[in-house]
């Protein structure tokens, strides 16, 4: 999946870990992505109340992807995958 394409979407329970999260975002990346994954390099981010975002880094710190939580309902968050290139 491309920037600027129509991201990848997955649903979690509600206040799902980071840990759920994670394994949820590594199964949309692919093969390659997932292996260069540095969970630890990652980070999560609360940019205003009631928003969330992980930015998906390489031991590196280069970015593989960012997700964001894009819906919360009564009994799962969606969240949206982006790919970055």
């Amino acid at each position: 999946m491309e920037t600027g394409q129509s991201p990848s979407k997955f649903s979690v329970k509600p206040l799902a870990t980071f840990d759920e999260i994670w394994e949820k975002i590594l199964t949309i990346l692919n093969s390659q992505d997932r292996e260069e994954a540095d969970k630890a390099e990652s980070e999560i981010n609360e940019p205003y109340f009631g928003a969330k975002e992980i930015t998906v880094r390489r031991s590196d710190r280069s970015i593989i992807a960012f997700a964001s939580l894009s819906e919360i309902q009564n009994n799962s968050d969606e969240w949206a995958v982006y790919k970055e290139r």
